[in-house]
């Protein structure tokens, strides 16, 4: 299946902001929009969150077009939580949406990875099939086990 200019740009922002979701965390322990690469992060995963809404390969509107929709919410409510304090727990939501964001790129991103690799013989896997279905519980599982921990962090602090 050949892949548009759109959608190599999707592609390549898309894992670059994965990969650099995973490194901030990992690193720093959140992510947040007043460091550069934090910054890259949340530009980039709009970028490809509004690429997803313009690629309509699969026919119309699908559960990855509402995926996008719900990590564009999840930078909004991440963004507005880290300028805001918000009810006291703005730090707690600034690291579930930004942390969530992570998980909305994965799920489509797995399926499309499945669904194309490896080169020579693709899976071709559906969206909704077990394969898929068993990756997209293991990550939903890390990045909420993620997020519990980076709310025991923020907890830790202010106690």
């Amino acid at each position: 299946m050949e892949i548009s200019f759109i959608g190599w740009i999707h592609t390549i922002l898309g894992t670059l902001a994965i990969f650099i979701a995973v490194f901030i965390i990992a690193t720093k322990g959140f992510i947040s929009a007043n460091n550069l690469l934090g910054k890259f992060y949340l530009i980039a995963t709009v970028i490809t969150a509004g690429t997803a809404l313009m690629l309509y390969k699969n026919g119309g509107f699908n559960p990855a077009h509402l995926l996008a929709i719900f990590t564009l919410i999840a930078v909004l409510l991440g963004l507005a939580s880290e300028k805001n304090n918000i009810l006291g727990i703005s730090k707690y939501l600034q690291a579930m949406s930004y942390t969530g964001s992570i998980l909305f790129h994965l799920i489509p991103g797995i399926a499309e990875v499945n669904k194309r690799l490896p080169l020579d013989n693709p899976m071709g896997l559906s969206v909704d099939d077990p394969v898929n279905i068993r990756y997209y519980l293991i990550f939903t599982a890390f990045c909420g086990v993620t997020i519990l921990i980076q709310w025991f962090v923020i907890w830790k602090k202010k106690a």
